[in-house]
């Protein structure tokens, strides 16, 4: 594909920073039902996770400055949800769902390890696990950095 066509292709999506702060709605409204439901608190923010990169190989004509994924911050909580990792899962892909996140691409749960991890259309993919802690984190599909 041109780099004209990977341009066309990407400015049929939201900017990264409106995809961004949309995912950013979808992890507070998912930590939120995580703590509703299940009581799962003192959700930090892991310093130094939020970071960008390119978009090769899919969109590899573009460059950072033109178009990138973004990993936006990590989020955890020292709280576990192994005992009711099923019912977690559910919450997840229901809220998950409800931006567009509706394709598994990882559902395990084995030795103390557990993780759901659903992608969109965009290439988008939330990650939701938990062991001894339970840990959200979210990568932007590839989007141009302006219009």
């Amino acid at each position: 594909m041109s780099k004209q066509q990977q341009h066309a292709q990407l400015a049929t999506r939201p900017t990264l920073d409106e995809a961004a702060a949309r995912y950013e709605q979808l992890l507070a409204t998912l930590r939120a039902r995580m703590t509703a439901d299940f009581k799962v608190e003192q959700w930090t923010e892991e310093p130094g996770t939020a970071e960008y990169s390119g978009c090769a190989p899919q969109f590899a004509e573009l460059t950072e400055k033109e178009a990138a994924k973004k990993f936006l911050s990590r989020w955890y909580s020292p709280t576990s949800l192994l005992a009711r990792w099923e019912q977690a899962k559910q919450v997840a892909r229901e809220v998950a769902g409800g931006y567009g996140f509706t394709t598994v691409t990882l559902d395990t749960n084995q030795a103390g390890d557990a993780e759901l991890t659903l992608t969109d259309k965009f290439g988008a993919q939330i990650s939701v696990g938990s062991g001894k802690n339970t840990v959200i984190s979210l990568i932007t599909g590839c989007h141009l950095m302006k219009k």
